[in-house]
């Protein structure tokens, strides 16, 4: 079984990392929420709310802009589920709730994997609508522009401009308001539109120039920078389209058969299987 895949369809995405030595930089997540589901071994979810050992059979949920780090204790199985955010809000509708599920399904074929996901999911369908809208400000508006056209070449300085502050001021507030840098943001942008394009019948040097990088050299460094590979692995971690676990003998998979004492969580959800923690915003 390949070591690290991705699946996508219905408005989701799967990654599946087995016995993965992998630790992820500061990023967020736009417009997404994320579920991690520890099949084996352990990570450490680093935010701005502290440390968070994620053991076997935990859950960890993180909410769209979320700045954090993910790093391997010492080596992981993990399972990570991307869901819009329009599709979290309706969740509660039956329509919603089908190509979820229909996603699921299809890629992991395991009910009880299916069904602990499908319950974290349920629990966010509440939380949604508690999370408080962001303001309207030149940061946002900003913001968006990078999301949508990561390969433009926005300059420091054209940047503070456009909001009307001086540069350094500008730096700041983008930082305290995205929780990245705007060259981070940039940069993390133009990696996920490199993403959808390497899924195609595309080089990776018209990748790298599409998603606005100066070249292929740099655009590889900071692409294996943030996914832990290269472009040409990426694009043979996303070939594979049968479900990610064709048995139930993988270490970690048959998570019903196995007890561990659960420790604290931040949020729980009440699940027997162990810990669910969800990290909402400030």
């Amino acid at each position: 079984m390949r070591k690290l895949r991705y699946l996508r369809g219905n408005g989701a995405e799967l990654i599946f990392c087995k016995q993965s030595a992998i630790s992820y930089p500061l990023h967020n997540h736009v417009s997404v929420y994320t579920l991690g589901l520890v099949l084996d071994g352990a990570v450490e979810l680093i935010t701005d709310k502290g440390i968070r050992l994620c053991r076997e059979k935990d859950i960890f949920v993180i909410f769209p802009y979320i700045p954090h780090r993910i790093s391997a204790k010492p080596s992981y199985t993990l399972l990570s589920l991307c869901v819009r955010s329009d599709l979290i809000a309706n969740l509660k509708t039956k329509d919603s709730k089908s190509e979820i599920a229909s996603f699921l399904h299809d890629t992991i074929n395991q009910p009880d994997i299916e069904a602990r996901l499908i319950q974290t999911l349920n629990s966010l369908a509440y939380l949604c609508p508690m999370v408080p809208t962001q303001k309207d400000t030149a940061i946002c508006h900003l913001r968006s522009q990078l999301e949508m056209y990561p390969e433009t070449k926005y300059s420091v300085d054209e940047m503070a401009e456009a909001a009307l502050i001086s540069k350094y001021h500008f730096i700041r507030t983008f930082k305290h308001e995205v929780g990245l840098t705007p060259h981070q943001f940039q940069i993390q942008n133009r990696i996920r539109k490199a993403q959808k394009m390497l899924e195609q019948s595309v080089t990776v040097t018209e990748v790298a120039l599409a998603a606005g990088f100066c070249d292929q050299s740099h655009f590889i460094r900071s692409f294996e920078k943030l996914m832990g590979l290269t472009p040409t692995d990426y694009r043979q971690a996303c070939e594979i389209r049968a479900p990610l676990f064709c048995d139930r003998v993988s270490a970690g998979i048959n998570l019903a058969n196995k007890q561990r004492p659960s420790g604290p969580a931040l949020t729980s959800c009440g699940s027997p299987l162990g810990r669910i923690e969800i990290t909402p915003g400030s």
